[in-house]
């Protein structure tokens, strides 16, 4: 009898590890990485980038775009400006950040300052040598 429950409850112990521990592990980290998700306004180009997900990396297209961002930077509805990013624990890096106008290719990495202000590092080569961009999440979609 004393064997019949052990092996009873080595049975339960296990098919909740089994279920339960793969559940909980996971969604801790999804949820800190998903943060960014959304539409962030790119200020100076008065255009907005949604951010999205597709397996474990995250993308960038453009959802809405000025007159200033069209002629300036070249920007199109829909268009693909970032790809690629995974997240890291801390931030959101070995990511492409593709310039619309010229089609070249730099080195791109998210942090979020706070829940509202995401900072773009951009760089070509060199992560020391870089420009920043601060993006605000937008509420008003």
């Amino acid at each position: 009898m004393n064997a019949l429950l052990n092996r009873s409850y080595l049975l339960a112990l296990s098919l909740f590890i089994v279920c339960v521990l793969p559940l909980s592990g996971s969604s801790s980290a999804d949820r800190r990485a998903d943060q960014i998700l959304g539409r962030w306004l790119f200020a100076s180009q008065e255009s907005s980038v949604e951010l999205y997900r597709n397996g474990d990396r995250y993308f960038g297209r453009v959802v809405d775009v000025s007159p200033k961002g069209q002629q300036q930077m070249g920007l199109a509805k829909d268009q693909l400006i970032m790809r690629n990013l995974t997240f890291n624990g801390h931030g959101w890096s070995g990511g492409e950040l593709i310039n619309p106008k010229t089609g070249h290719q730099f080195g791109v990495e998210l942090s979020l300052r706070d829940s509202r202000t995401l900072t773009a590092s951009v760089y070509k080569g060199f992560r020391w040598i870089h420009k920043e961009y601060t993006l605000t999440r937008q509420t008003n979609q």
